[in-house]
């Protein structure tokens, strides 16, 4: 399904062959330039992840491969599944994909599925987040192993250099680093309740999240050692700062900020670099919308989700709309240098609309990519600019972030 968008054209892509899988959260691009997804079932007992493959070039999609029976735990087993590749689906240089497993699936023939309620029943329980790399051109997983017990992976982040992975657990919220060469797996301990969904690096690999009142925490590379920084994420004074975690972190387009957005009641947008001083945040204000319409009473509701730069050095990211008459999810854009923000397009396709959005990328000719949750089957939407031509690559690899 297409139609007319602001400047361009909007797709809708549904993963069709995955009826019963609802959610795409893991979305990133590879270093061949193709799109990779993972398309996620957290509401339906017995669904595994699956991994596909967007190719630009010839506009088609492929269903590259199931995860949990390639790790030993096949959907149907009795466990709660390993249902999500969340944010934790990261490319690297070398064409693989660095991956872990996420919890929230339940059991086969089970309605619903939580953690503490089967944390020492070893029929039904999460085995914990398996890691491994994913080989595309030989459509192949190379299985390290379970590195949190119990517990899923809900973010990761890639240090190239050092061949080390920073992720976040749920539900202890606790962070971790594992060292792909020699297998080793490093518990740093609790950060909190409130679980980031992102975790992000700078230039020297030092990695930063948040704490519960979104003070950004840096993980130092050489030594692990997590330092909470003077510097959190905008809030209302009245709200105190709570539940102002890391939702999405994207780098600017000359990586000398990083532009966010918070799982916070009050639907802002900030941007952060490290290279100033301790370190520098500043606040976007709300990121669209009426400045008197209240989004803090529903968490979820008008999140604002999927930020990606665009060629036109611009911020694209997606919000629902609550203050007209019927509510629509859209694509926004805005403009870093002036503040102005514009409507791209609604994502309403017909009856079908996304509950929320959970992600997004770009390709390297600079099409945008949004992938949606909280519908079956789960699918994504390809905002094509006009400027695009297929003949001249506007993006290239050391564009491409390392982290979920």
């Amino acid at each position: 399904m297409k139609k007319e968008a602001l400047e361009g054209e909007i797709e809708y892509l549904c993963f069709d062959k995955l009826p019963l899988h609802d959610s795409t959260w893991g979305l990133c691009t590879g270093v061949d330039g193709n799109i990779y997804i993972a398309a996620c079932g957290e509401c339906t007992g017995g669904l595994s992840v699956f991994i596909l493959r967007y190719l630009p070039d010839k506009e088609k999609l492929e269903y590259l491969i199931e995860v949990g029976p390639e790790v030993g735990e096949p959907a149907d087993n009795g466990h709660a599944t390993q249902s999500k590749i969340h944010y934790c689906l990261i490319p690297g240089s070398d064409g693989l994909l660095y991956c872990a497993t996420h919890a929230s699936g339940p059991p086969v023939n089970h309605p619903f599925w939580r953690p503490w309620n089967t944390w020492d029943d070893e029929s039904v329980r999460f085995p914990g987040a398996f890691i491994f790399t994913y080989d595309p051109v030989k459509n192949k997983i190379n299985n390290f192993g379970i590195g949190p017990k119990r517990e899923g992976s809900r973010c990761l982040a890639y240090d190239e250099k050092r061949k080390k992975l920073y992720g976040i657990t749920w539900p202890r919220n606790h962070v971790y680093v594992y060292y792909i060469d020699s297998h080793t797996y490093i518990d740093l301990g609790r950060i909190g309740d409130i679980n980031p969904q992102a975790i992000f690096l700078d230039k020297y690999g030092n990695a930063y999240t948040t704490d519960d009142y979104g003070f950004i925490l840096r993980i130092d590379a050489e030594t692990n050692e997590i330092k909470k920084l003077k510097v959190r994420c905008p809030y209302e004074n009245y709200r105190y700062g709570w539940h102002n975690v890391t939702y999405v972190v994207v780098p600017s387009p000359d990586w000398q900020w990083f532009y966010g957005t918070d799982w916070g009641y009050e639907s802002r947008l900030w941007r952060f670099t490290p290279y100033k001083e301790e370190g520098v945040m500043e606040d976007l204000g709300r990121a669209w919308g009426p400045v008197d319409f209240k989004t803090d009473r529903n968490l979820e509701r008008w999140q604002v989700r999927g930020l990606v730069f665009g060629a036109d050095k611009k911020l694209y990211f997606a919000m629902r709309s609550g203050w007209e008459d019927e509510e629509h999810t859209y694509i926004i854009r805005l403009n870093t240098e002036t503040g102005e923000r514009e409507k791209v397009c609604s994502l309403t396709f017909g009856e079908h609309k996304p509950r929320a959005i959970a992600s997004a990328t770009f390709d390297f000719y600079g099409n945008l990519y949004f992938a949606e949750a909280g519908v079956s089957p789960t699918g994504m939407y390809i905002y094509r600019p006009n400027y695009v031509k297929k003949d001249k690559k506007l993006f290239s690899w050391k564009d491409v972030k390392l982290w979920g």
